[in-house]
């Protein structure tokens, strides 16, 4: 059902369920005589045509092509720019989906717009800092703007007044997400200013010292605590909204795996942000361990090469394959019969379950893989297969928890603003690249891991299928209504 569609609204839990649109009224957000979804639409327009510029820049299968290669701080910036703005529509995609007070999602309207601006123009300029940082303090405008997003988020999710949302597992879900969003940023912030200002006016380095690392090694892992936890942060919101806006009437055994799941997954979050923040601020012995090793289960990092890193395990487990349960609950589960999901929603969720199952063999998969297997994939050492390590690392980072995420995102808003038979087309499109973009990571990470082999032109097929998929989503979405002049 999309926004043409007349509204079709029916009893459920004592109140009403709104299945064609849950998020509440959208004309209270917009830009002068524009709506809200024309303004997202060019937000992400501005997304796609930054993300084709990323693989003029930051390729993710020539960057590292050996474990000597330094890293990029143009590329990184560059990424930067994307994931910040990815960011900033998922929330304002929950800021609607779960209809926030109008005062809150208006400041994350407008800060969404700033972050997406500053961030895709800071980050095409801000190459290095070697002459100046001005483009730097540019693109920082960007990421104070989704701080403030994240913020204004938090707080209306807390003061919602939503009951049937507060008194269930989905509040503690949407609520988790947010808390480690935040927590994300704000050590990101930490790290941004330690990049920025080094050891001014001292603290910094004297705290690293006391902790046991050189100022550069607190910053690697405050670094590597953002990253993690900002990704998994995002991923969860967009888990968020797929289970209020489809999962709310499920029922009877069914309904207690989705209530299983959920709490799967919010415990995931927890578990993480804990490791992470330990790692991020503790000392040198309470760095993350390594768990199934060749020596044991369970040994610190530095007495065991081979072996799961226990926060990736965390997230593998409890918040990927527990989120998987999660959209295969509600997607295969029987609703209440006076609820039950139409043609197009159930469509769009199974594109969204396979894209999820997706990032689990990609992430979990092949992830556990390299660890486990590092006789053949550390790039820290003279293993077969280490010159590609990084090369590994970035496949997971730009195609399975940037790409993936971003695609299903994409697939919520075209069943939204697209018609039944547009939005078809568009999900079996997104579908088969998603598809396509996995078995090349397959092909590049088990059977063929050279730079330019068949794994990588599998890949960029795949990639080039769903910016095809993207303009098609363009040029038939022209026929949303325009809520605004209604």
């Amino acid at each position: 059902m999309n926004l043409r569609q007349e509204t079709k609204s029916v009893k459920g839990n004592n109140r009403e369920v709104d299945l064609a649109s849950p998020n509440g009224n959208l004309i209270e957000v917009g830009i002068g005589k524009y709506s809200w979804p024309q303004v997202v639409n060019w937000l992400l327009i501005v997304l796609v045509l930054y993300a084709m510029g990323s693989v003029l820049i930051a390729n993710p299968f020539s960057i590292f092509t050996d474990r000597t290669t330094p890293v990029d701080y143009s590329r990184i910036m560059y990424f930067h720019g994307l994931s910040v703005g990815l960011a900033g529509l998922t929330c304002l995609i929950v800021s609607q989906v779960f209809n926030l007070d109008p005062k809150f999602k208006k400041i994350i309207f407008y800060c969404t717009i700033g972050t997406i601006f500053f961030g895709v123009t800071g980050g095409a300029i801000n190459r290095s800092m070697e002459f100046t940082k001005l483009t730097l303090w540019y693109q920082v405008f960007s990421f104070f703007a989704l701080d403030a997003i994240i913020v204004t988020m938090l707080i209306g999710i807390i003061k919602t007044k939503d009951n049937a949302l507060k008194n269930s597992t989905y509040y503690y879900l949407v609520l988790a997400s947010s808390c480690s969003a935040l927590i994300a940023a704000l050590i990101g912030d930490l790290a941004g200013f330690i990049l920025d200002f080094g050891d001014w006016p001292g603290i910094m380095g004297w705290y690293a010292g006391e902790i046991g690392y050189t100022l550069d090694e607190w910053q690697s892992n405050l670094l590597r605590s953002h990253s993690d936890m900002m990704v998994v942060s995002v991923i969860g919101l967009i888990l968020s909204v797929i289970n209020w806006k489809y999962g709310r009437n499920v029922l009877g055994n069914v309904k207690k795996l989705k209530n299983v799941s959920e709490w799967f997954v919010i415990t995931g979050l927890i578990l993480m942000v804990l490791i992470l923040v330990i790692s991020g601020f503790g000392s040198a012995e309470f760095q993350i361990p390594h768990i199934f090793t060749e020596k044991g289960f369970f040994k610190p990092r530095g007495q065991s090469v081979a072996g799961i890193d226990l926060v990736d395990f965390i997230i593998g487990t409890f918040f990927l394959i527990g989120g998987l349960l999660l959209i295969a609950s509600i997607l295969f589960g029987n609703n209440k019969s006076s609820n039950l999901l139409d043609k197009t929603s159930k469509y769009t969720l199974g594109g969204v379950f396979l894209t999820w199952l997706c990032i689990v063999i990609t992430v979990a998969g092949m992830g556990f893989l390299q660890e486990y297997r590092a006789d053949l994939y550390n790039s820290a050492n003279d293993v077969p297969l280490g010159d590609f390590g990084f090369a590994f690392r970035m496949l997971h980072l730009d195609v399975s928890l940037m790409l993936f995420p971003a695609i299903m995102v994409v697939m919520l808003l075209a069943q939204q603003f697209l018609k039944e038979k547009d939005n078809k087309i568009i999900q079996r499109v997104l579908r088969f690249g998603v598809i396509t973009c996995t078995i090349g990571s397959l092909i590049y990470m088990v059977f063929n891991p050279q730079p330019f082999g068949p794994g990588y032109w599998v890949v960029g097929f795949g990639f080039i299928t769903i910016i095809t998929a993207m303009m098609y989503y363009f040029i038939r979405s022209n026929s949303i209504v325009k809520i605004k002049q209604k």
